[in-house]
């Protein structure tokens, strides 16, 4: 249905309404006479069809994180960032983790971590501080922000070392 007004003081309307291959318009007709043309009078909706059921297949929902489908959705460098990251168990300082990664400098890590993890994370149900965390330290006065495995990457780690 299309509505345009017209000019004058009543500001009447010109309608079309279209059903399937059907189309026709209603000419100089009030915004009071459109609402009861579609159904609604006085802020109340009156059914004017019988409503027709349109069934969608119900989509089972997670029941927690999918952390094999949140690595298997990264790039390429997100699963380099993850590799890295696990294999620095006790932490990797920025500049040398960005060097690991490819990357001319270190803040192009805000880009991976913030823009493509993240979003992917929140996707698949996982909680980003269990994969990694962040440190931001000054020692002598210095700024070194340093990053750290999470739990579900040692664990994915502890699980991977344990023999068949």
């Amino acid at each position: 249905m299309e509505y345009s007004e017209g000019e004058g003081l009543e500001k009447m309307a010109k309608v079309k309404i279209r059903r399937g291959d059907a189309e026709f318009e209603i000419t100089d007709i009030t915004f009071e006479q459109l609402k009861e043309l579609v159904g609604m009078n006085n802020g109340h909706q009156h059914m004017s069809a019988v409503p027709v059921l349109i069934e969608e297949p119900l989509r089972p929902r997670p029941v927690g994180p999918d952390f094999e489908g949140f690595t298997n959705a990264l790039s390429e460098r997100g699963r380099a960032f993850l590799a890295i990251l696990r294999q620095h168990q006790k932490g990797i300082e920025a500049h040398e983790l960005a060097t690991a990664l490819g990357f001319a400098d270190a803040r192009q890590i805000g880009g991976l971590t913030g823009g493509g993890v993240a979003k992917i994370a929140k996707r698949f149900h996982v909680n980003l501080q269990h994969v990694y965390s962040v440190k931001v330290a000054f020692p002598d006065n210095k700024r070194t922000v340093t990053f750290y495995p999470g739990k579900l990457l040692l664990s994915t780690l502890d699980e991977q070392r344990k023999p068949a």
